[in-house]
């Protein structure tokens, strides 16, 4: 038996209707009062499943940051691609904001241990992985639902469909984060996280599955820690060797380096930018219109549209990391979606920020490319992303960033998001050509 060692998840800041509400190793902002009249935390009453008929009747509503990367004008949708969502599962609530048609059920999974106060050494034990967990939440947070819901879209209420990157991939929701309330002589003790073994495992649950599957596979990993693990980068090998395209978060700890497994050379890494006037139409920024041209003056009287968030890790020479071990920015900086925080029941929409929220963009992009190349392998994949966002290199300068009450600032150097800005179209377009 063993201690637990946490991976964080890479989650920066949320906030719901009327309350911030922090998540395990969370940053929160201050939220000064932050009233959002359009994001409106709800309870769902009922597990009904939403015919997938029903959900094509709704409204569309296209929000800003699938905007931000072009997917309203992608000539793909993802259809027949596989991405594994490895994360804190789905909520119970799941039929309710997604298409059926978008979730392999039956193809979700969930590793966790047991964990229980062990009094003869006074401290909280791990117990042996197990692999009957499932992949229902349960008492931990709605990170994975979110990061989800960005790739596939949602519905909002049944009030419209929020559209997503890649609108009709195939989901694998695989839990290899979990929560826990263990008993202890002094109280509850409430704990949230994975282990090696647990996020090693879905690795490799994904990579024999993608040999029995009928279309091409991405791993999206929107997870982990300030450690390198050997076990897990023997299971992201082994995936990529299976022909799994393999995608994680860069990390939320700015200059002091990326956190892992993104910050492995292997990975496609990704990492957080954002739209800087998407508060300047508060309330109503996250669905309003994008300018096309992302090189063009703002609101803000920056000189681009498009910024990196501070939050966002960037390769740190000191940790032996190199700046091509960061590959490409996306959105992750106030992206909206269905999210609870752990140890709740108060599912709600939420604005959420992080390089969590960057990794699903990413993903999605490689399966609308994969849509139509569907023998790439990940290092074909990587250069197509990074030759695709060097088309749109963020500059090497810094960005006044609309927020509600007073704006504030955000600096990077040039190497700090990678080859740049990545959108569908141009992703689209290089793949179309490198792989011929």
């Amino acid at each position: 038996m063993k201690k637990l060692i946490p991976i964080i998840l890479l989650l920066t800041m949320l906030f719901p209707f009327s309350a911030v509400q922090a998540d395990e190793g969370a940053q929160v902002l201050d939220p000064t009062a932050l009233f959002v009249p359009d994001i409106t935390g709800v309870e769902f009453e009922s597990d009904a499943t939403v015919a997938d008929a029903a959900v094509a009747a709704l409204p569309n509503r296209m929000p800003f940051n699938a905007d931000l990367v072009d997917a309203e004008i992608s000539p793909n949708t993802g259809q027949g691609v596989y991405v594994a969502v490895l994360d804190t599962g789905l909520v119970s609530q799941w039929p309710v904001l997604f298409s059926q048609a978008n979730i392999a059920a039956d193809l979700g999974k969930g590793f966790t241990h047991d964990l229980y106060w062990d009094g003869t050494v006074g401290e909280i034990m791990m117990g042996p992985l197990r692999e009957d967990r499932g992949f229902i939440t349960g008492l931990a947070s709605g990170h994975g639902t979110h990061v989800t819901s960005i790739i596939t879209g949602y519905n909002r209420n049944n009030l419209y469909w929020v559209q997503g990157v890649a609108p009709q991939v195939t989901i694998i929701p695989v839990l290899v984060l979990d929560a826990w309330e263990v008993a202890t002589p002094s109280g509850a003790v409430r704990l949230s996280g994975g282990s090696d073994e647990m996020v090693s495992a879905g690795i490799y649950y994904i990579a024999d599955l993608a040999e029995t599957l009928d279309g091409p596979v991405v791993i999206n990993m929107s997870l982990g820690g300030a450690e390198r693990s050997t076990m897990i980068e023997e299971a992201v090998d082994y995936a990529i060797g299976k022909g799994v395209i393999v995608v994680a978060s860069a990390g939320n700890d700015g200059e002091a380096g990326m956190g892992y497994p993104g910050g492995l050379s292997q990975i496609i890494s990704a990492a957080a930018g954002g739209w800087s006037d998407m508060f300047y139409y508060y309330p109503a920024g996250w669905y309003t219109n994008v300018p096309e041209k992302l090189n063009s003056k703002d609101n803000m009287g920056n000189n681009w549209q498009i910024y990196l968030e501070d939050f966002s890790s960037r390769p740190n020479k000191y940790l032996d990391q190199k700046h091509q071990d960061l590959d490409v920015t996306t959105p992750g900086a106030w992206v909206v979606g269905p999210y609870r925080a752990a140890f709740s029941n108060a599912l709600g929409y939420y604005y959420v920020s992080g390089t969590s929220q960057a990794a699903p963009h990413v993903s999605a992009i490689a399966a609308l490319v994969l849509q139509t190349h569907p023998d790439l392998q990940q290092t074909e994949m990587e250069a197509i992303l990074e030759s695709a966002a060097h088309g749109l290199p963020l500059p090497a300068d810094d960005a006044i960033v609309a927020y509600p009450g007073a704006p504030y600032l955000c600096l990077w150097d040039g190497g700090d998001a990678g080859a740049g800005f990545l959108q569908v179209p141009k992703a689209i377009t290089v793949a179309n050509i490198m792989d011929k």
